[in-house]
């Protein structure tokens, strides 16, 4: 039998810390009373944890700020604190008991934000909100993608500053025009600001722990690439890699229609496909751990590009779609998406509303599995499927309700993530706020 290890001192303030942040990023601006009253802890206990958040310039404590730095907005979901979003963070309740001896932590669906004092009944002073400084360095984001990168200099409330993206040969023979691309991107979207840290993500195959790529199909050329040294160099800032699928998650649960929600999956699609888990708060993640778009759907199937055949991706990104509107005689197929196809189907265009209907079928083939396993219950669509409106996300619903466990209290729900939102490089922002708040002492 293994050993479990305990938590050390510093990694429960860590863990205490973020928790903290996220009730503030759930129900906005708290007093430390409203704070005391959220985890049942006394306003000494959460003063002890808010102060290094608050020497180094994270938190600020006064008057409630303006509405252009308030949380991105959420689902309407009940506000709660519940659950640690840190990636392999220790679940939730650990971190509770180390609030106080006797503590209590609201679980999912307790409620809404603590109300907050009244100091006309008590007689005392205001209350002080405690909320994200306007003024405190920015958090770098990179996203990487097949022949793409973003960058962007993102606030603590998850509002980007400025951005850049830079393309790059996706087949070149060597990784030194993406190395090039890289750093004049980032020269230009963060434009010489000072970061608290760099969030990456990435498509394929990554190493967190050496923040290295592993392998990306599309960019062959990266394999093994550093990304972490070299953003490092040039930025002078602790850098924090992770799967695209599970920085996407994250971009919802700290900024997005994640936001109060316990437990969900978050999924992408469109030139690919894949799935980033959020369970009890946290997002979860393995060693060498993918997307699940080369996920074996079809035995036999048509040959991916990884290799193999049968892949998930093969039946449920945006080239099939193209190539199955082609054969369907769908006009403008080469360049056809979810959201044209929509507008066809809307005219009553029949082949059209087929094609749709099959594209949910096959995208549920790989969202079942995932509710199988792990049920998440909630699906938040991102990038082309999101185009296809209520109809599309209602069609998935049902395709899901039929490849995953009969249960009629939890039938699986889809929601559509707002299109208007970069919920990976958000998600970039999240993963430092997670990751790095070891560098808060």
């Amino acid at each position: 039998m293994g050993t479990t290890s305990l938590i050390s001192p510093a990694s429960v303030g860590v863990l205490n810390r973020m928790r903290v942040l996220t009730a503030l990023h759930t129900a906005g601006p708290q007093s430390r009373a409203d704070l005391a009253r959220t985890f049942g802890v006394s306003r000494a206990t959460v003063g002890t944890i808010l102060q290094p958040l608050l020497d180094n310039g994270v938190l600020v404590e006064g008057a409630a700020p303006a509405t252009s730095e308030s949380p991105a907005a959420g689902n309407g979901s009940p506000a709660t604190a519940a659950g640690s979003p840190a990636v392999g963070a220790e679940p939730p309740a650990a971190v509770a008991e180390q609030l106080e001896p006797g503590g209590r932590t609201p679980g999912p669906g307790s409620g809404g934000p603590p109300r907050a004092s009244n100091p006309a009944r008590s007689g005392g002073k205001p209350p002080r909100p405690v909320w994200f400084s306007a003024v405190a360095r920015s958090i770098g984001a990179v996203q990487i993608l097949p022949g793409r990168i973003d960058v962007a200099a993102v606030s603590l409330t998850g509002q980007i500053r400025s951005r850049a993206t830079a393309a790059f040969a996706a087949r070149a023979g060597d990784p030194s025009a993406f190395a090039a691309a890289l750093r004049s991107c980032c020269a230009e979207g963060l434009a010489g600001t000072a970061v608290i840290g760099v969030g990456v993500a990435s498509a394929g195959l990554v190493d967190p722990d050496g923040a290295r790529l592993v392998e990306l199909n599309a960019a062959p050329a990266l394999a093994g690439y550093p990304v972490g040294a070299a953003l490092g160099d040039q930025l002078g800032a602790p850098v924090y890699l992770e799967h695209h699928a599970r920085v996407q998650a994250l971009g919802d649960r700290w900024f997005g229609a994640g936001r109060g929600l316990d437990t969900f999956a978050s999924v992408s699609t469109g030139d690919s496909v894949g799935v980033g888990v959020v369970q009890h708060g946290t997002v979860l993640s393995a060693p060498g751990a993918g997307s699940g778009a080369h996920l074996t759907v079809a035995a036999g199937g048509a040959r991916c590009d990884c290799g193999r055949r049968g892949c998930w991706k093969t039946v449920a990104s945006l080239g099939w779609l193209r190539r199955r509107a082609a054969a369907l005689g769908v006009p403008g197929a080469r360049g056809t998406t979810l959201g044209r196809l929509t507008a066809r189907a809307e005219r009553g265009d029949r082949s059209a509303a087929g094609l749709i209907d099959e594209y949910a079928a096959n995208l549920a083939l790989g969202l079942g599995n995932v509710q199988q396993l792990l049920a998440p219950g909630t699906f938040i669509l991102h990038g082309d499927a999101a185009a296809g409106g209520a109809t599309f996300a209602d069609r998935l619903a049902d395709h899901l309700a039929v490849n995953s466990p009969h249960r009629p209290d939890a039938v699986p729900t889809v929601m559509r993530a707002d299109p208007n939102r970069n919920t990976a490089l958000l998600g970039c922002a999240g993963l430092v706020l997670s990751e790095g708040m070891q560098l808060v002492r």
